[in-house]
């Protein structure tokens, strides 16, 4: 199975300074040496750094926000075994309220304990709790100070160290610690296009695609000609199978610089991949001229040159890309591409088993006390590579083989493509109901959430061999429904609850293929249950190793019992969900902020305006939206029917047809009226404000003044509203407000690349 990944683009930006935020902000610092990368377990004694459970946020003391009082309390704490908070003691003083709210807060934190071989441990550490206040900037209202230079320096200093320890998890591949910095970096300044596009490619890498698109076209929004953000915005339109946006999303990073190879690369890549090798071509030769000998641009070119009928350079054009890669990725998508033509079997089965070779050592002398990120990646990796493996064979006609491979693949990672070979060897060997059950199962498979999306050739392929085994008298849908029950039960196991335990524990077990032993350690939950897992023998685990493979498989799982039921259900997750699930334990807890806003600002980067709000006025509602689905804010008086929105919304159109869209929809309410219209700057942005009137439905009359702005394809729009007999009394409220907008992420025009398509 092929395993391609689109090539990244990650550049260090310069980074802008910015005022202190209104946040309280967290890091914690261990005072003793705890497991990591850098600290392996090799390098002595180490204990597993305690992991954050639930966090309490700190209030700002509201005497502390009126007198603008700021300042960072650092507390010594010792988490015990227990995961609790124990001994807290100031180390540095703010003065007695903030102080207070900062050791109220952290001594409600709960920690899975820290662990030295498998027992929990205390350990001490510090807490750093940082209370800074925003500017209020609003211009009506009190004007904003300007910062003093060593306050403006802190700030720019910390923007630039929480950049650099971003890029830098992101290049040991931990990418929820990158995400969490860079969403600090974007919070701290919110027109730093790095840290956007950093916090939008770590996303991509974790697959949470929409929150990465709107990450990178916040980056694109803060500098419309970017270096970077288009050819990383068009990988993750790939990625959802957007292939019309991504495509233009690649051109313009090409049109801002013609001599980048990672958008020749990118886009010649996607075009391969859609079967359109003649326009592919001419991509995949300019990134080969800007930057020769590339692996995965080789290998993109020798595919699509054998698809073109030019076998024999294609081929040797594949054998340059193996040679020039120590990557098993590459050996791996080689012999796939190579089996899935049906040719060169001879070639392709030494490509399949040098990746297997290159990736397996990586699974032996697995400590579950110390399950790395990589390891269970490997994992994940590895599944792909026994696909091919599996595939290969059964072409060859090895069914025995092929379905030993492939079945251990189906089981680690439910892929469609997966799913589909094993139908295809079942059909071929097996009974029918067995070959309709993988089918169906391969089609349920695409609908998983939480994974890449299948390719829509393998569902369509998988649903076609369905219906053509099922036969025209069987419901499709039914078949499918089951093979959803039955994709979920196949990594589900029953043990015997004889001592009728209740509760439930997360446990990581290790799989060998030698010793045919398992190894299982519980990592959280209910201690009682160790005993009970304990009982779990090779045996009963679905995953049959395939001969031959020496490696040792580590599983992550949970366990859930009830006193009621004679049988725990042990959940097996999949490899993808495993390695989700190790990168958000590993995350930097000192990477995390506990933000709490001053009250009196709302500040929210989706939605892209910033106002100020009077006291007594709150968040109400807030919907984050997406590229697609409009961002909305809403905030109201408590006991009143007074509401102001702020809302952005993306389509494409010109502000005047955006305007005339709006009031075509507002124009269906009773007695609608347009009382006014009238230009307006906020800013530095002009827009048009509306004066509205209308009845609802219950016939009360309403009064609504509306301010709409556009920038490119975006349009914002600020909204007060009330009952006629109530507006006027919030109508000094509504004015500040409006007057107080800001649009921090606008500092340029994204429409400068709008004409490239």
């Amino acid at each position: 199975m092929r395993c391609f990944v689109l090539a990244p683009l990650l550049l260090v930006s310069a980074l802008i300074s910015a005022p202190a935020q209104d946040a309280i902000s967290v890091d914690a610092v261990s005072t003793m040496r705890m497991c990591s990368e850098k600290n392996p377990v090799s390098a002595g004694p180490c204990a597993t750094p305690p992991r954050a459970l639930s966090k309490a946020n700190p209030d700002y003391p509201e005497k502390a926000r009126r007198s603008r009082h700021e300042g960072t309390v650092a507390l010594g704490v010792t988490i015990g075994k227990d995961g609790g908070v124990h001994d807290i003691r100031i180390v540095k003083s703010v003065d007695d309220a903030i102080d207070e709210a900062a050791m109220k807060a952290v001594s409600k934190w709960k920690f899975e304990p820290a662990s030295y071989q498998g027992s929990p441990v205390a350990v001490e550490m510090t807490i750093q709790v940082n209370f800074r206040l925003e500017t209020n900037a609003a211009p009506a209202l009190t004007p904003a100070p300007t910062p003093a230079p060593a306050q403006a320096a802190s700030a720019s200093e910390q923007v630039r160290n929480l950049y650099t320890d971003a890029n830098e998890a992101y290049g040991r591949h931990d990418y929820q610690t990158a995400a969490n910095l860079a969403r600090r970096v974007t919070t701290l300044a919110p027109q730093n296009n790095g840290g956007w596009n950093l916090l939008g490619i770590s996303l991509l890498e974790m697959n949470q695609l929409d929150a990465a698109a709107t990450a990178l076209q916040m980056a694109i929004a803060n500098d419309p000609a970017s270096t970077f953000a288009y050819n990383n915005l068009g990988r993750v339109y790939s990625r959802q199978h957007k292939y019309e946006e991504a495509a233009v999303q690649f051109r313009k990073q090409i049109v801002i610089n013609p001599q980048d190879h990672y958008a020749h690369a990118n886009l010649g890549a996607m075009l391969r991949d859609q079967k359109k090798c003649g326009d592919a071509m001419p991509e995949l030769e300019k990134a080969l001229v800007i930057t020769p000998n590339r692996a995965e641009v080789l290998l993109a070119q020798g595919e699509c040159d054998i698809d073109l009928g030019n076998r024999a350079k294609g081929l040797s054009e594949m054998e340059q890309a193996t040679s020039a890669s120590s990557s098993p990725n590459t050996w791996n998508s080689a012999a796939y591409f190579l089996a899935e033509s049906n040719i060169e079997l001879d070639r392709a089965e030494k490509w399949s088993d040098t990746s297997l070779i290159m990736e397996s050592p990586r699974l032996k002398d697995v400590s579950l006390d110390h399950l790395t990120i990589e390891q269970l990646s490997c994992v994940f990796r590895l599944a792909h590579y026994w696909d091919t493996r599996g595939w290969i064979y059964f072409i060859r006609g090895d069914n025995a083989k092929a379905e030993a491979f492939i079945e251990a693949s189906w089981w680690l990672l439910p892929d469609t493509a997966v799913g589909n070979h094993l139908g295809q060897i079942y059909e071929k060997t097996g009974p029918r109901d067995k070959a309709i059950r993988a089918y169906a199962m391969a089609v349920a498979a695409a609908e998983r959430t939480g994974q890449e999306k299948a390719d829509l050739d393998d569902v369509a392929d998988a649903k076609q061999r369905l219906a053509r085994l099922a036969g025209q008298d069987v419901n499709l849908n039914n078949l499918i429904a089951r093979g959803r029950t039955d994709l979920e039960a196949m990594s589900v196991i029953s043990l015997p609850n004889e001592t009728r335990s209740s509760g439930s524990a997360d446990f990581t077990i290790a799989l060998a293929s030698v010793e045919k032993s398992v190894r299982i350690r519980r990592v959280a939950g209910e201690a009682s249950l160790q005993k009970l897992a304990a009982s779990l023998q090779e045996k009963q685990i679905p995953l049959r190793i395939p001969e031959g493979t020496e490696v040792e498989i580590p599983l992550r799982g949970t366990l859930s019992c009830t006193t009621e039921e004679a049988q725990c259900r042990l959940v097996f997750l999949t490899s993808e969900a495993a390695v989700d699930i190790a990168r958000k334990e590993s995350a930097s807890d000192s990477s995390a902020i506990a933000e709490v806003p001053d009250p009196g600002i709302y500040n929210n980067p989706a939605i892209g305006i910033r106002i100020s709000l009077p006291d007594e006025w709150k968040l109400v509602k807030e919907d984050p939206g997406s590229f697609s689905k409009p961002h909305i804010a809403m905030f109201n008086k408590s006991g009143t029917v007074a509401l102001f929105m702020l809302t952005r919304e993306h389509l494409e159109g010109t502000a005047e047809l955006y305007q005339h869209m709006l009031e075509t929809g507002l124009s269906q309410q009773p007695e609608y009226r347009h009382n006014g219209t009238e230009k307006v700057t906020r800013d530095s942005l002009t827009g048009t404000r509306w004066s509205l009137t209308w009845n609802d439905a219950g016939g009360v009359a309403y009064c609504s003044v509306m301010e709409i702005f556009t920038v490119g394809d975006d349009h914002y729009r600020v909204a007060a509203l009330a009952p006629k007999e109530i507006y006027d009394r919030y109508a000094e409220a509504f004015e500040n407000m409006f007057r107080s907008v800001q649009f921090p992420m606008l500092r340029t025009d994204p429409r400068t690349l709008e004409v490239v398509k």
